[in-house]
């Protein structure tokens, strides 16, 4: 695999971080299976020797399998790009963590079968978090670390999860269908605007009943259920940030009924979020806005 300028190694995750498009178009093959994060305004063609091309961008990135042979090029002059190495301890971190909701080897299939993938605020947040620890800080076993290696591993088993029953081995890469890649760009857009299904399927162009059925074949559910999930991914972040108390987030959410949030977000990631919002400040992650993310944002 090609070297990039920075690799640091953990049990859990490998940081590669690289913007030279010249190494990064080197040809890769790695051990371990890779999540591929273009960061600020990167593009980058994902070329799979013998197979597709898929674009990866700041509204996509992608998992591509262990010794699986591709290329990554930039589409620009310089392309910051992180790339994480998913070793065994991560997968035993998220089952300690989440042992009633994970399942080993689901988890190992949804490895074994990369795909492209919508990137969500919250999984944006936590690669950044994760390099500037690792890379800026220099910080390999701290808490901080351990949490995000956790949270990473758990956001890319679920989003795996809803997908896994559609998964295809007519390529190392699955690509969703553009009708849903439009959709969720859209709902990710608009987080915490009023929903309807009607207007989602006016602004993707499609029919109520087309949408309905394209949620469900490609990611084993409704629209309003994967909006409902993706708030309560908001959720952890304004609760890691101190910020706010429980039924604040539960409002900013769009939560009327504070039992319900709870039920839910209990459900969603088996941990009270009263439980979350009281973590001891060195167990949180430095709420998003702060200076040192900022400084990370701008030093990419």
């Amino acid at each position: 695999m090609a070297q990039p300028s920075t690799a640091q190694s953990s049990n859990a995750l490998t940081v590669l971080f690289e913007r030279d498009p010249r190494i990064l178009s080197r040809p890769r093959s790695a051990p371990l299976a890779s999540l591929i994060f273009p960061l600020e305004s990167a593009s980058l063609d994902l070329r799979i020797d013998g197979g597709a091309t898929f674009r990866v961008d700041r509204s996509m990135f992608a998992l591509v399998p262990a010794r699986v042979d591709h290329r990554l090029v930039a589409l620009s002059a310089v392309a910051p790009t992180l790339t994480l190495l998913i070793g065994p301890k991560a997968e035993d971190l998220v089952a300690r963590e989440y042992a009633a909701h994970f399942d080993r080897r689901a988890f190992r299939r949804i490895l074994g079968e990369g795909r492209t993938f919508a990137r969500t605020r919250w999984f944006d947040e936590l690669a950044h978090r994760y390099l500037f620890e690792r890379h800026d800080c220099g910080l390999h076993a701290s808490q901080a670390s351990a949490f995000l290696e956790t949270e990473i591993t758990k956001e890319l088993y679920f989003l795996g999860r809803e997908v896994l029953d559609r998964s295809t081995r007519a390529s190392a890469i699955h690509e969703e269908a553009p009708l849903i890649v439009r959709a969720r760009a859209h709902l990710e857009a608009r987080l915490f605007d009023a929903f309807s299904i009607r207007d989602l399927a006016q602004r993707c162009h499609c029919s109520e009943s087309t949408l309905l059925r394209a949620f469900q074949r490609e990611l084993d559910t409704t629209p309003i259920t994967y909006l409902r999930h993706r708030r309560l991914d908001e959720a952890v972040l304004l609760l890691e940030s101190g910020r706010y108390n429980v039924s604040e987030v539960a409002l900013r959410v769009g939560y009327t009924n504070l039992p319900a949030f709870t039920v839910a977000f209990q459900k969603r990631f088996g941990v009270l979020p009263s439980r979350l919002r009281s973590a001891t400040p060195a167990q949180r992650v430095p709420p998003q806005g702060t200076p040192s993310v900022r400084r990370l944002r701008k030093s990419l």
